[in-house]
């Protein structure tokens, strides 16, 4: 068996809104992801970890916030093309945990709804999927409120 590991980070900006974008999740919140997507960090973060496992460029080579094609662009799309690359190479995912950094709101009533869309989207079981949610202590941009940051950490094997 052949196996990889990749690890995703993202961080953006927060400002005024209605909600949080979550793996495909409207989570209820104060403020929105400013972002050249649709802002769902946690895709990006999953999309980044893929492609890193692979040895593929990241995400922002894969799809330039400068491209006016890329704007609004769901970013379930994103994880798509990640996945695809990834079968294209003979792989398949193993487990991922995902750490959401966030002052709030809460994310406890969000995170199995969270688990579950990612869960669906890579096609494997609930029980293969952690997702953590974490304060920054009030430290820094997240700690302030004026970010969300996220980190996934994925295994990918091959038979």
């Amino acid at each position: 068996m052949s196996i990889l590991t990749g690890l995703g980070y993202d961080i953006h900006r927060l400002e005024d809104g209605d909600h949080l974008l979550l793996a495909g999740v409207k989570v209820p919140a104060d403020k929105r992801i400013v972002a050249h997507s649709d802002g769902d960090i946690v895709y990006h973060c999953l999309a980044q970890a893929l492609f890193s496992a692979l040895g593929s460029d990241d995400i922002g080579s894969h799809f330039p916030d400068s491209s006016s094609e890329t704007s609004g662009l769901s970013s379930s799309l994103i994880v798509k093309k990640a996945l695809e690359e990834m079968r294209n190479s003979g792989y398949q995912v193993n487990n991922v945990v995902v750490a959401i950094i966030l002052e709030k709101p809460k994310l406890k009533q969000y995170k199995m709804m969270i688990k579950e869309e990612i869960a669906k989207i890579l096609d494997i079981k609930i029980d293969r999927v952690a997702v953590h949610a974490n304060t920054s202590e009030m430290v820094g941009p997240v700690g302030e409120g004026s970010a969300i940051a996220c980190l996934c950490n994925i295994l990918l094997k091959k038979d």
